[in-house]
């Protein structure tokens, strides 16, 4: 049974209505590196690349997971379809968790999938790119950082999603470049000490849109550490809300 719930999950993240515009958003990473020497003169591939990586790449794995992540319940509970969804014969704190699972697998790939168009862009390679490997772990750790963070946002308020894009592109854009230690509640600021990409250099709007003008001296062991730490508490929190609380279909989301 639990297989079957994790299968069906992932299916319906991937069909294709889904999936097709994150590969547009990838090819559009991938056009950003290219062109990126048009922005900034005698740049390197891979500066090209971390600029696009932390401005683009990182942000729409926040915008992916913030989808498809409050999808997981909220979208239930709008279409009616939550009380078919707890039917199952399954515990409900399993069955969030199989769910959550899937969505930032899904969210995974994606994130990964537009990383590789842009190091494609900048290097015209793959091969090439030393900070892909890197980015990549970033990816896969920040995946399952905002998915367990949007999962409780959504069980507990309705209409999570305008919460977790104000999360995903207000609160990452200005919190990692405060100054201080603001940078500590921001999820990119340890993304950004996981990937460890190079200086952003003199130019203040790159280093502020990449969230490089603030204080961030996070390592990779302390990043690590802290989003496994992160994630445990929200996911169990997450299926304590799950398990204790009802959810009713809307009737005002006709």
């Amino acid at each position: 049974m639990e297989s079957a719930i994790f299968g069906q999950a992932i299916r319906e993240y991937l069909r294709p209505r889904r999936i097709v515009p994150w590969i547009f958003l990838g090819c559009f990473c991938l056009f950003m590196a290219n062109y990126w020497k048009l922005f900034q003169d005698g740049i390197s591939p891979e500066d090209a690349y971390a600029n696009v990586s932390s401005i683009f790449v990182f942000h729409i794995l926040a915008l992916a997971s913030a989808i498809f992540t409050t999808a997981i319940i909220s979208q239930e509970v709008e279409q009616k379809t939550i009380v078919y969804l707890l039917t199952r014969p399954v515990p409900r704190w399993k069955l969030i968790t199989l769910r959550y699972l899937a969505s930032a697998l899904v969210v995974s790939v994606v994130g990964i999938l537009c990383a590789v168009f842009a190091s494609v862009g900048a290097f015209h390679s793959l091969s090439a790119n030393p900070l892909l490997v890197k980015d990549c772990t970033a990816i896969i750790v920040g995946a399952f950082a905002y998915g367990a963070l949007f999962l409780l946002v959504s069980l507990m308020f309705n209409r999570a999603m305008i919460i977790c894009l104000l999360f995903a592109f207000g609160w990452e854009t200005a919190v990692p470049n405060m100054p201080g230690q603001m940078y500590y509640l921001s999820i990119f600021s340890y993304l950004q000490g996981i990937a460890q990409h190079p200086s952003a250099g003199n130019n203040k709007l790159v280093a502020l849109l990449t969230g490089a003008a603030g204080d961030n001296t996070l390592t990779a062991s302390t990043s690590y550490m802290v989003m496994v730490a992160m994630v445990v508490a929200l996911v169990v929190g997450g299926a304590w809300w799950f398990t204790n609380f009802e959810y009713l279909p809307r009737e005002d989301a006709e």
